[in-house]
């Protein structure tokens, strides 16, 4: 079981989103009636902020109001479950959640415990689009009914330490070992497709893996060449770095792989420069001298479903964000997409945007006061610059830092 939490500023979409979603159902609610809408649901949250306004966040409003937390069981761990079997699921998660004492770790008294059981809250259960997993989601109201304030300092980390625990008691299998296995089994799954090849081609691959479910994002130089590749699989990403023995299956060695399994020399590498992660929009203008302007790419980031950026960039320093970015050995949450958009997002100077992608792939806690362009910086200078602060900013969040 994986979980994620995280506190947000647009409470109301939330709460919406959770309980009106298609074919979503009501597990339960807590300081609230479920025969009423997901409006006056998150209504009732708000009067109960108003009735405590003035000695709450001293008396300045609360601006991340609600707590969205997201619990995924495997499919595996679910199968054949009853409504009650999540009602108990959700309970046990409240109730390890609230009783995580990260005051040490946050070095603040706040974040000895959350009060999720005394707040209002409502928990739906949603079936994924795609393959039709169930998991959880659950919004709190920040302040409880005692107009105390749930302390949000690590909070993403405190959802994680709760779903280990629990799979602890339940014998289900960790994050890192359900990483582990996925791992083993994608590299398996490079090797039959490399054996179906008649001859290697970057598109024949990606067309094999993309047969048994997969996703291949390829990272190419300006010459179209493929510097390097992650799997994905779910919401993990798996580099080329880190699949089968021996690196056999890196950009650098995976022709040789394909050769010695299929007994033959070295075919003529086929270089695809369309592969990788596109932009759906591409734009390049003509100046009045007749010389082409800037290629310049556009890409429309959602962070959730309720906020989007539109950010525009040059196609050389998208390529040296594509290059510099990668996913962080510490984050199994974390894919390499994740990250590339983090930097995209901070090279456009969206920083809650930024801040928002790395935390919901469980990054997030750098100090970013004081971070932007600096007045002549070179453009390429500044897309490493971002490609940096993504890696660092997409590391698994440990605990804060002075």
């Amino acid at each position: 079981m994986i979980a994620k939490a995280a506190t947000i500023s647009h409470g109301g979409n939330a709460v919406r989103y959770s309980v009106n979603k298609d074919k979503a159902e009501i597990v339960k609610v807590n300081f609230l009636l479920d025969d009423i809408s997901a409006e006056a649901m998150y209504q009732r949250m708000v009067l109960k902020q108003k009735e405590f306004a003035s000695t709450i966040n001293k008396g300045r409003p609360l601006k991340r109001n609600v707590i969205r937390m997201e619990i995924s069981p495997t499919k595996e761990e679910s199968a054949g479950w009853t409504l009650a079997d999540w009602v108990r699921l959700a309970n046990e998660y409240i109730r390890v959640f609230d009783s995580i004492d990260l005051s040490k770790k946050a070095k603040r008294a706040s974040a000895k415990f959350t009060n999720v059981k005394n707040s209002q809250y409502v928990v739906a259960l949603h079936h994924d689009a795609k393959s039709g997993i169930p998991h959880l989601h659950i919004d709190v109201n920040r302040v409880d009914m005692d107009g105390k304030v749930n302390d949000d300092h690590l909070i993403a980390e405190r959802a994680m330490s709760a779903a280990y625990i629990i799979n602890e008691r339940r014998g289900w299998v960790q994050p890192e070992n359900i990483y582990e296995k996925r791992r083993l089994e994608i590299a398996d799954t490079c090797m039959d497709v490399l054996r179906s090849l008649p001859e290697f081609s970057w598109s024949g691959y990606e067309a094999g893996l993309k047969a048994h479910g997969y996703v291949i994002h390829l990272q190419e130089d300006d010459k179209g060449n493929v510097r390097g590749y992650s799997v994905l699989s779910g919401n993990s990403s798996y580099k080329s770095s880190l699949l089968g023995k021996g690196r056999h299956l890196m950009p650098s060695k995976i022709e040789a792989t394909w050769a010695r399994l299929h007994g033959e020399r070295k075919s003529s590498l086929i270089p695809n420069s369309e592969q990788g992660i596109r932009p759906a929009i591409v734009s390049t203008e003509m100046s009045q001298t007749n010389h082409l302007a800037p290629v310049i790419k556009h890409y429309d980031i959602s962070t959730d479903e309720y906020h989007h950026y539109h950010v525009a960039i040059s196609e050389e320093a998208d390529e040296i964000i594509r290059k510099e970015c990668s996913v962080p050995d510490d984050n199994s949450f974390a894919t390499i997409e994740d990250v590339q958009k983090t930097a995209l997002l901070l090279f456009a100077e969206y920083l809650d945007g930024a801040t928002s992608m790395a935390a919901s792939s469980g990054g997030g806690g750098s100090d970013m006061s004081g971070w932007g362009k600096d007045k002549d910086e070179d453009e390429r200078e500044w897309a490493r610059r971002c490609a940096q602060m993504a890696n660092h900013f997409c590391k698994r969040r440990r605990g804060l830092h002075r």
